[in-house]
């Protein structure tokens, strides 16, 4: 029995010398919902996410992770990321999607013939089309794939798009996701989300910031038993009563938290891993920053496990001190609590010595590498062999994280004489903008991953869309890294390009990752096959599935 995954999509993976193993990804219904004796159509799931919300389109720069969890219930998808970070095949409007050809690569999306937008109008290859025109003009990271399309084709009776490639994308399975209807207003209004036609199990009829009401899509013709109405708040707050359905993730993950949730006993909850790295990212032309040195000495001073330690207690689940710049603690490939080596050099300083392991956190050597550099320490602080005193205009993320971790990074350095001003930023983008811009040495904030490291490794190549978190960081070797694993469609050799791209950048210390912040996912006890999950919209792409405890009969 399957769930409305039950079609096959149809993915190549190349492994040796371009060979082409095509295999199927079916996903199947869980067990629990064949015995369930409830229909949940009548029922209200109460949804609390990270906010505030907006109503940009997937491919908008100022697209949130809640923002792309929510368009998942209400948008057609080629592929759509389940709970363990997977990508699979999205059924419904997208019969298949299959890589048939490498040279050129080349993709065939079929249509299914039945399924209308939510005003009426029919789902055709014509919108897929509609939406590559849309998505190569936006200056976006999550077009980069669109950009590497030569030529999108459809069949005459328009249930088959042929996309041929003018440059390999191996990551041609992130395309095609919540795919707006042609001729939709444009832009971040949260009104969009009632504006815009939508084709899934849902729709947006009402929206703000703060709260949207989705109610059951009557035309969508799977998923029939599943909750009638969900209003997605970003409100924190516990459900007032036993009775009401409510689950809710978070990063907002501590001990007095783990302690509130502990007198609710009709409530589950799960702490697990993320898909946010909490860093800090230094500033290229910085007169401070820009010297290898002084990035090392801020680094090493950072003592990243009392950090942990401090921020998170003892909680059940607790970061480790990371060890890349992009992948979180969460994804199969994260290489583990190895790190780097401090071997690269920069032509304005030089070092010897340090930690033994790039990843380590040393403060004598963040004095001793100072000092080896032309730094004299004094009663008000660390001045340079030019006189100039050494101090850190610190920008800061939004969250109450940000600022946590920024206050212990500013006693460290504090500890050894380094002196710095925090600026409060008003989004984790702009704070990285302030770093890439040299408007701050160093920036603090929560950079996100997704399944593809591309996403996060294009901080450092290629040009700087704003929600690519810029770093101002640009070098030959990293550049060709990256253009290498993006064209590797052997998700094990392209792992093994991404991780020497993730340690060039590490070790010449452009980017120092702290830790993989954990994530707290909370539901109500009723609820069955919620699923751990460590993004948002791993656990939001859930939803239709979840369903109630069944009532067993009495007498």
């Amino acid at each position: 029995m399957w769930s409305r995954r039950h079609w096959r999509v149809l993915v190549i993976s190349v492994f040796g010398l371009a060979v082409l193993a095509a295999f199927v990804v079916p996903v199947a219904r869980s067990g629990a919902l064949q015995y369930t004796n409830a229909n949940e159509n009548a029922r209200t799931l109460v949804l609390s996410l990270p906010g505030p919300f907006n109503g940009c389109s997937y491919l908008d720069p100022g697209a949130t992770p809640t923002t792309d969890a929510v368009l998942d219930l209400t948008r057609p998808s080629a592929f759509v990321t389940n709970a363990n970070g997977t990508l699979i095949g999205q059924n419904g409007p997208f019969a298949s999607a299959e890589l048939t050809s490498l040279q050129p690569e080349t993709v065939r999306y079929t249509i299914s013939s039945s399924l209308s937008w939510s005003d009426g109008t029919l789902f055709t290859g014509s919108d897929l089309v509609a939406w590559w025109h849309r998505a190569k003009k936006l200056a976006s990271v999550t077009s980069d794939g669109y950009r590497a399309i030569k030529s999108l084709s459809v069949s005459p009776n328009g249930l088959t798009v042929t996309a041929v490639f003018a440059t390999p994308d191996a990551d041609w399975n992130l395309l095609f996701r919540d795919v707006e209807a042609p001729g939709t207003p444009e832009g971040c209004a949260i009104s969009n989300l009632i504006g815009r036609p939508s084709l899934g199990p849902y729709l947006v009829t009402r929206a703000t910031a703060n709260r949207l009401v989705l109610t059951m899509n009557a035309n969508w013709p799977l998923d029939t038993n599943r909750f009638g109405r969900i209003v997605v708040t970003d409100a924190q707050s516990l459900p007032s009563t036993a009775k009401d359905i409510w689950a809710d993730y978070s990063l907002a993950v501590n001990s007095g938290a783990i302690l509130t949730l502990s007198s609710h006993p009709t409530l589950l909850s799960r702490i697990s891993s993320s898909s946010n790295i909490e860093e800090m990212t230094f500033a290229s032309a910085s007169p401070s920053t820009s010297l290898l040195a002084v990035r090392e000495a801020l680094s090493w001073s950072v003592l990243r496990q009392a950090m942990i330690d401090h921020i998170f207690g003892a909680v059940t689940f607790s970061p480790s001190v990371a060890a890349s710049a992009i992948y979180s603690q969460g994804q199969s490939q994260y290489p583990g609590t190895g790190g780097s080596n401090p071997t690269g050099q920069s032509t304005t300083t030089t070092t010897k010595g340090g930690p033994s392991n790039g990843s380590s956190d040393c403060v004598t050597c963040a004095i001793d590498v100072l000092k080896e550099n032309g730094f004299r320490r004094t009663s008000s602080g660390w001045l340079s062999s030019t006189g100039k005193a050494l101090s850190i205009r610190l920008a800061v993320g939004p969250s109450g994280l940000d600022h946590s971790v920024a206050a212990l990074v500013k006693n460290d350095w504090a500890s050894i004489g380094v002196s710095a001003t925090l600026v409060n930023k008003s989004s984790e983008t702009v704070a990285a903008r302030a770093a890439a811009s040299s408007n701050a040495d160093v920036a603090i904030f929560s950079r996100p991953t997704i399944t593809a490291p591309s996403y996060a490794a294009r901080s450092w190549a290629g040009p700087a869309y704003p929600n690519t978190y810029p770093s101002g960081v640009r070098s030959a070797t990293v550049t060709s890294l990256f253009s290498q694993a993006s064209a590797i469609f052997n998700p094990v050799t392209a792992s093994a390009t991404w991780l020497r791209l993730d340690q060039a950048v590490m070790n010449d210390y452009w980017v120092r990752p702290l830790f993989t912040a954990p994530s707290l996912a909370v539901w109500s006890s009723s609820l069955v096959t919620v699923q751990s999950t460590f993004t948002v919209t791993g656990f939001v792409d859930q939803l239709p599935t979840w369903s109630i405890t069944p009532v067993t009969p009495t007498g």
